[in-house]
């Protein structure tokens, strides 16, 4: 069996794919000249996003066991006070475009009412406010790739306060993925968790390219790199 720093390592490398695949079709977003509203709409979206992170991320801080261990409990309060930036930092990204406060309760009303899916919606799906094993997971797949996308978007935007402004998310969401990881290293302890955990890796990444083609645009090269890298079909 590989040690823990070893499987985690790999999980990382296997997660690449995926990042580059997110970044192609946000590239491909953006070239597409999205009009001034499909950009707010599309920023209103990520602003949710990051809403929810910071609502699941604080609910499973409120859950935790008595002996979770306090540096635990640091950093993922620091994750919590992290995503309730990023909430506020898109907010004003997009008053920054519009020119106008931003109605954040009828935003979230009106966003909810959509049928698009987003990245913290696996918390939920996975449980991984009680499963420490898959927010562990989630953190490192959905982390790093949020990290991938956060500065792909700041690298194709011209305005330089919206790329400054992401490219700040980005480095706090990489910082995330690492905490990702640092707790998986201490959770892999059996075979059995390493198979749990890759099965959990595989599924998280399939919906998270879902959720970068609904969300952006479903390139033909980001199809290409997944199937030869994950053998989808």
């Amino acid at each position: 069996m590989l040690s823990s720093k070893e499987f985690v390592a790999g999980l990382k490398a296997s997660n690449e794919a995926l990042f580059k695949a997110s970044q192609i079709n946000v590239r491909a977003y953006f070239d597409s000249k999205p009009s001034e509203q499909q950009l707010v709409d599309h920023f209103v979206g990520r602003m949710v996003n990051e809403r929810l992170n910071m609502v699941e991320i604080a609910q499973g801080i409120a859950t935790m066991p008595h002996d979770t261990p306090v540096e635990e409990l640091q950093l993922l309060t620091k994750q919590a006070h992290d995503e309730a930036n990023h909430f506020r930092m898109v907010k004003e990204v997009i008053e920054h475009i519009t020119g106008t406060p931003l109605d954040v309760d009828a935003a979230i009303k009106a966003e909810a009412a959509k049928p698009t899916a987003k990245g913290a919606d696996l918390l939920k799906k996975y449980e991984a406010e009680t499963d420490a094993l898959a927010l562990a997971v989630y953190q490192l797949v959905a982390e790093g790739r949020a990290e991938a996308v956060w500065q792909e978007m700041a690298d194709s935007i011209d305005d330089d306060f919206i790329s400054r402004t992401y490219a700040k998310i980005a480095r706090d969401e990489g910082f995330h993925a690492h905490i990702g990881a640092l707790k998986l290293e201490r959770l892999i302890k059996t075979q059995a968790d390493c198979e749990r955990a890759e099965a959990l890796a595989k599924q998280m990444r399939q919906d998270l390219y879902d959720i970068s083609c609904n969300n952006t645009v479903a390139a033909p090269a980001a199809r290409a790199l997944v199937a030869e890298a994950y053998g989808w079909h």
